[in-house]
């Protein structure tokens, strides 16, 4: 382990590493420096080198040619800081700064954006499976506490952005990919830019039968989106979302059947059938469409006002019970920014709202092999979360930058139990949840040193009520007691770039504290159930370098033989404990928080020709951590090595092909690339595919 650590150490020793090996791209970020590549998060729309906060960047390269099997999972997972899992083919969950604890299955805790358009819910849940990588452009992830500016979340932000579409142009792009364990794909992207109107349309197909038992998928994703400049004023945008999920849950296995058979699905008990006689799984449609409206008065004052609405289909046979759950939701946000360039100290004022309701309809059935059989539940949760926010952004003397934000959030459920013959007839059973209205204030400052250095303190608040997949979990029922989590973050943050450009850093250290931590747990049938910890403590590292092998003028001279020639490291070291938390007589206090790596550490080499040739190598390590609360199971440390090797060649004027080969966990251990933290019967483990691998062709055409 001392020769694996020997790298992140000599980084750390090298003091400031990072960075914006996240923006390796093959469009316009890629010929940007540090200096000069600007990020939206906050609303500053400044030089990521003048944002006082931690923000990762992943661009269409990081998303769509360095890993070939098109999943988010493997691109997040470079950034220090986030950790995303795939339990099963299809089965997401992210966790920013944080552990998954909270999360036995879907995204929670961390708020998501389309541009403006806000795609977590209302009740807190975000259907990040219904997002095909292939559509997307750019990534931007906000770390720690941001509610501030976005409202209730204690984990951080993700801000998504679509394929770029160049003016003036149109193109068409098919593709097609095929892998192991009957892995196979296809796509089509229609792009059309004129002088005053920008539209992508995106057709994606996936499927694969699955390394485990009971683990296949098939995903079908179709997206809109459209930009148009109806006058020099104002300028409207649509987005479009369907997704046809549905993949199969082959469950936990225990350490024993983990080592013996990683591919089993979940066995039967004496009491409990197994997966496949269940035929375990998720059935998933997801539809979204929201509009957005920017309006700029002059050039001082202007408004981006968005509506969105959305409908889920979702239903979920499971070892015990059969749930079917419809939802529908509404929502909107207004962002006003209004700019002060000639006073004594030049402002930027952000003011604005977002307001979000969702109602659902959920039912839960006995399974019968699949079927839905006898009712056993029949529930109604309406969820509404409302926030009001400030910030203003000030430039001080001597090189400073003063950020200070405030938004006051507001979330409510109301629940209803109706009547069944399982019930007895009970008479119906209205219930509310109100949580207290909270005020979270966020204060920043940077200062920059030259053009090519910054450093920043923050001090921020975060603010999480349970999600409506908490307060009613899988199981039914309604869970009035379960508490909000709140916590503060004070971090420290430098960036920057030396050697002409060629090395690039970006270093954070933080520290969170957070109260009322909610945790997961589980009944005998795996059921799960959430409770309040106590206090969590929560201090990380967070380090990125990244340096080119060639300078710049190299890759503008026309005999140049590469276009590209990197190594990065990503960095994260954590130290997580719960304070002040007790498992009946048991006194969990100062132990460890699972499912959170002490130490991870990811390098990359990337490496291209002018003449078309590509290649990629990424390497991660993540040391053992625990599994459960009472610290008495440990993971295996996980090595995965990946490589992609591809051609992308111009035929004509018109015509680009784009012919790759991508190896994954080519080093063929057995990992779980997603653990089920504090199960019952010991079933943490969900084997990941052995060694794999996968190929494909793109085909473009632009004229």
């Amino acid at each position: 382990m001392k020769k694996r650590l020997l790298l992140p150490l000599f980084c750390l020793h090298a003091c400031i590493q990072s960075v914006s090996a996240q923006t390796s791209t093959p469009s316009l970020e890629d010929t940007l420096q540090l200096n000069e590549v600007v990020v939206r998060g906050y609303a500053t729309n400044r030089r990521l080198l003048e944002t006082p906060a931690s923000i990762g960047l992943l661009s269409r390269r990081d998303l769509n040619q360095r890993f070939g099997t098109p999943t988010l999972v493997p691109a997040l997972n470079t950034l220090p800081g986030v950790r995303a899992d795939e339990r099963s083919p299809g089965s997401y969950r992210l966790s920013i700064r944080g552990s998954a604890i909270r999360s036995p299955f879907g995204v929670r805790n961390i708020k998501t954006y389309w541009n403006e358009l806000p795609l977590t819910d209302a009740g807190g849940n975000t259907p990040l499976n219904a997002l095909d990588v292939r559509a997307l452009g750019r990534i931007e992830v906000i770390k720690g506490p941001s509610g501030s500016l976005y409202g209730a979340g204690t984990g951080g932000t993700v801000l998504f952005s679509g394929l770029g579409v160049p003016a003036g142009q149109t193109s068409v792009e098919v593709s097609a990919l095929g892998g192991s364990y009957g892995l196979y794909g296809n796509g089509i992207s229609v792009q059309t830019g004129k002088n005053n109107s920008a539209i992508s349309l995106n057709y994606n197909h996936l499927q694969s039968d699955g390394y485990r038992d009971q683990s296949a998928v098939v995903r079908d994703n179709l997206s809109l989106v459209g930009s148009f400049n109806v006058s020099p004023k104002r300028t409207i945008s649509v987005l479009a979302l369907y997704s046809d999920l549905h993949y199969q849950t082959p469950g936990g296995l225990n350490e024993a059947q983990f080592r013996a058979n990683p591919r089993a699905s979940r066995f039967a008990t004496a009491t409990l059938p197994s997966s496949a006689a269940q035929q375990a799984g998720i059935y998933q449609k997801v539809g979204y469409l929201g509009f957005s409206h920017e309006y700029r008065w002059n050039d001082r004052i202007q408004n981006t006002t968005v509506i969105y609405g959305s409908t889920t289909d979702f239903a979920n046979p499971f070892i015990t019970n059969y749930e079917k759950r419809t939802d529908q939701g509404i929502g909107g946000r207004t962002v006003t920014q209004i700019r002060f360039p000639n006073g004594p100290v030049p402002t930027v004022v952000t003011v604005g709202a977002e307001y979000l309701r969702n109602f659902t309809v959920d039912r839960n059935f006995g399974n019968r092999g699949g079927i839905a059989d006898t009712i056993q539940t029949d529930e109604e949760l309406i969820a509404r979360q409302s926030t009001v926010f400030l910030q203003s952004e000030t430039e001080l003397p001597a090189r400073f930058r003063l950020t200070a934000g405030l938004s006051r959030n507001d979330i409510r459920y109301g629940f209803t139990r109706f009547s069944t013959r399982a019930a007895g007839g009970a008479p119906a059973i209205p219930l509310t949840r109100n949580f207290t209205p909270v005020w979270l204030p966020r204060v920043a400052l940077l200062r920059t040193f030259g053009q090519n250095v910054s450093a920043f303190v923050s001090i921020s608040t975060g603010y999480s009520a349970p999600s409506t997949q908490e307060v009613r979990p899988s199981a039914g029922g309604f869970n009035t007691t379960l508490n909000a989590e709140r916590g503060t973050s004070y971090e420290v943050g430098l960036r920057g770039s030396a050697l002409r450009n060629r090395l690039r850093f970006d270093v954070a250290a933080y520290q969170f504290r957070l109260t009322e931590t909610i945790v997961r747990r589980s009944d005998a049938a795996g059921a799960e159930f959430f409770v309040n910890a106590g206090r969590t403590d929560q201090r990380g590292l967070e380090a990125q370098l990244s340096y080119d092998f060639l300078s710049p003028a190299y890759y503008t001279s026309p005999t140049a033989f590469f276009s590209l020639v990197r190594i990065w490291n990503s960095l994260t070291l954590t130290e997580y404990r719960f304070r002040d938390y007790k498992q009946g007589t048991a006194d969990l206090s100062n132990n460890k928080v699972p499912g959170v790596a002490p130490t991870t550490n990811v390098t990359g080499i990337d490496a291209e020709t002018k003449a078309g040739i590509y290649a990629h190598v990424t390497y991660q390590f993540l040391s053992p951590f625990y599994l459960n609360d009472a610290n008495t199971v440990l993971a295996d440390p996980t090595q995965l090595l990946q490589a992609t090797l591809g051609f992308r060649h111009s035929l004509g004027k018109n015509w680009t092909i784009d012919i790759y080969a991508s190896g994954d966990n080519l080093l063929d251990r057995t990992y779980s690339l997603g653990y089920d933290l504090n199960a019952v019967g010991n079933r943490y483990y969900n084997a990941a595919p052995a060694r794999n691998g996968v190929g494909g062709v793109r085909l473009r055409v632009k004229w």
